[in-house]
């Protein structure tokens, strides 16, 4: 699902629009149902055996230096395309918008950034938006509850102005909000009630922080623009085929204001949670995968190139991805179509590279299109490396026994594509398990 800014110019337009989205590969509506039980023919290689020329892994030192940099190589070269050799992150400004926002539960704040990817020694800043002179990143601390304070970094469809709702947020003279009017009401009704705005005064009781970015406002989610914008600041990278995506770059954003948050004592250096729907789960995925210092991930149908496995997998194919969004991945995803099999990797082991650290991985049972039962086995295939590094992994053995205490932890609920009211206590259910000191284990719930 696109996210533009719109004028007046364009508001009557908005509803057409939506619900064209919904018939799209972002978010195909569909009669038919996740089977809720894994099939047993179509699980995932074994994570822990010989990966191009290693030997099987079986203890957790040469996991974690022989096996993941050969993991994290593979994906590179065969489905996310060449990240940075090194990066940095500058803090141009902080701003405070309001000491008491939102019922006076938070301290809002917009931060100013500038970051730059390295290639092969040439050096490529991120443009300046809204004539900032680099991106924003919302910034919401609570202040009613002791800190320091977990912080869930977020990425999302909605500019800022609508995922932060505050008058002080920064937004151009012509801009309307994708939440209010009827655009506000076709969205809301198509892909839920938090499509854009989560619910941030629960959020704040419940002692968390957000940081929100619009990563729309850095690489533009079109294929034009945006491919341009991945080349530009990947100047130093000459080979096409294994340029970086977008979905890559997402991910790096995700570090870069990691960089910027992790030296304010104001947030729990161990509790940097990435947070995405859809296209941004699977960037959330990334971001974990080549970023230790990220804690935690909450990866909300993020479907193929994402959770899901490649290979054998209803719904959504990376041939139908690649074609629809050819500037999300690397060409050579792209030429892989239709020989998944082939690939020296599959999800799995993306999922396997955050372990130990906790996942949710969020689903609904109509939303075949991005393959609930993909995701599913792929959080099976990579339970051996949870457990090789001392956690219990996956606690289930079908996709809707809810375990918000597990590290591999899955979600399904009924509906179909969206943030619904649902989604978010349960992703606080699991954040509480997994990043509140001294947090009673809770409930079990079966279906």
């Amino acid at each position: 699902m696109n996210a533009f800014l719109f004028s007046s110019k364009t508001l009557a337009y908005v509803a057409v629009a939506v619900l064209s989205l919904a018939a799209s590969s972002c978010a195909r509506v569909t009669l038919a149902w996740a089977d809720l039980k894994p099939d047993g023919d179509t699980a995932a290689p074994p994570v822990l055996e010989s990966f191009s020329g290693d030997s099987a892994v079986n203890e957790a030192a040469v996991w974690r230096d022989s096996r993941t940099p050969l993991l994290r190589d593979a994906f590179e070269r065969h489905v996310h395309g060449v990240m940075p050799d090194a990066s940095s992150t500058q803090v141009l400004e902080k701003r405070v918008l309001d000491d008491a926002a939102f019922g006076n539960r938070g301290r809002l704040e917009e931060w100013t950034l500038s970051a730059t990817a390295v290639f092969n020694d040439v050096a490529v800043e991120t443009r300046e938006t809204m004539d900032r002179g680099g991106f924003l990143v919302q910034v919401v601390t609570p202040i009613n509850t002791p800190g320091p304070a977990p912080v869930i970094l977020m990425e999302t469809f909605c500019p800022s102005w609508d995922v932060i709702p505050h008058a002080a947020v920064s937004r151009p003279d012509d801009a309307n909000s994708m939440s209010g009017g009827v655009f506000g009401a076709v969205a809301t009704y198509v892909f839920g009630r938090y499509i854009c705005t989560p619910p941030i005064e629960e959020i704040l009781d419940r002692g968390y922080a957000i940081a929100s970015i619009y990563p729309g406002a850095v690489i533009a989610d079109n294929r034009g623009r945006g491919m341009a914008e991945l080349r530009r600041l990947s100047a130093g990278h000459a080979d096409d085929e294994t340029r970086w995506g977008a979905v890559a770059a997402w991910g790096w954003l995700f570090s870069r204001v990691v960089d910027a948050i992790e030296k304010d004592e104001r947030f729990d250096e161990d509790g940097f949670v990435v947070w995405g729907h859809s296209r941004y789960g699977k960037a959330a995925l990334v971001a974990a995968a080549f970023d230790p210092r990220i804690d935690g991930v909450i990866s909300h149908q993020s479907g193929t190139g994402g959770a899901s496995l490649n290979r054998n997998k209803p719904g959504e194919s990376v041939r139908s991805m690649t074609q629809t969004y050819p500037h999300w991945f690397s060409r050579a995803y792209a030429a892989a179509a239709g020989e998944e099999h082939t690939m020296p990797v599959d999800q799995h082991q993306l999922l396997a590279l955050i372990a130990p650290r906790p996942v949710l991985l969020g689903n609904a049972r109509r939303d075949v299109w991005s393959d609930p039962n993909g995701a599913f086995r792929a959080a099976m295939g990579a339970d051996a490396a949870y457990e090789l590094l001392g956690s219990q992994g996956l606690e289930q053995d079908r996709l809707n026994v809810w375990r918000p205490d597990a590290d591999l932890a899955f979600w399904i609920r009924a509906g179909t594509h969206g943030v619904v009211k649902e989604d978010w206590p349960a992703f606080l259910e699991f954040l509480d398990a997994h990043f509140k000191t001294g947090a009673a284990s809770p409930a079990l719930v079966g279906g």
